[in-house]
């Protein structure tokens, strides 16, 4: 890739200031010049492929990680779900869409989709370099917030099983009480239970599942396999 001079300082300037996810306005601003120039500039880097549209007015650097990119596209917003369960090499599933969480709603990006989460549920994530994801254990109670994103309950319960030993299973059921969920309490407990979980954890989590029956996995028909301690419809 070979720049002028022009657009190497213009490609300099906006890696220095890590403006790699940026607008036309960002360019006027940070060269000052008028919008003329910059648009002239960015189309030059667009014709040789350092940088790409994404996304309504909104620019990037070729090569950069879509999570990076996702998560700075809406802000604030952190990676979960499938595409954390795989990040973290829980599913060896890799969905086609990035899942994120979000308190601002915003419609689909290219391969992005942001699901909202009230402001209280807007918790447990970490960085890890540039990217901002959930931790572990958010992951799966982002999950059984929202199975259809994550590849559904049969999905959720097989990383669950297969990450148990490296979770803190205290901040796990703490996380699953802060979301104020009943049915993530009743799936947690389902999935717990049959993993052999501690029954003084199970008795607590027992304690806070409500009324009523809901089905273990939302996105499959009834199938009225019904479990009374859970209150849950089995139906996987």
């Amino acid at each position: 890739m070979q720049l002028s001079k022009t657009e190497n300082w213009a490609y300099e300037e906006l890696k220095k200031n890590n403006l790699f996810l940026f607008r036309i306005r960002d360019l006027c601003l940070l060269l000052k010049i008028n919008k003329m120039k910059a648009y002239n500039i960015v189309k030059s880097l667009k014709k040789k492929r350092a940088i790409e549209s994404i996304g309504k007015g909104n620019l990037v650097f070729k090569g950069i990680n879509e999570f990076v990119v996702a998560t700075r596209l809406n802000h604030p917003s952190y990676v979960s779900f499938w595409s954390a369960l795989n990040y973290y090499g829980l599913s060896d599933q890799m969905p086609q869409k990035i899942f994120l969480a979000t308190t601002k709603y915003s419609r689909e990006i290219n391969s992005f989709k942001y699901i909202t989460l009230s402001k209280k549920r807007y918790f447990g994530y970490v960085s890890i370099g540039e990217i901002v994801i959930a931790d572990k254990e958010k992951t799966i109670i982002d999950s059984l917030l929202f199975p259809k994103y994550s590849g559904g309950i049969a999905e959720i319960n097989e990383c669950l099983k297969n990450t148990l030993r490296d979770l803190d299973i205290n901040k796990l059921i703490k996380y699953a009480f802060l979301v104020d969920s009943k049915v993530v309490l009743r799936r947690l407990g389902f999935m717990l239970e049959t993993l052999n979980c501690d029954k003084k954890l199970l008795k607590n989590i027992a304690k806070k599942i409500g009324k009523g029956y809901e089905l273990l996995d939302p996105s499959l028909k009834k199938k009225n396999n019904l479990n009374s301690k859970w209150l849950l419809d089995v139906n996987i």
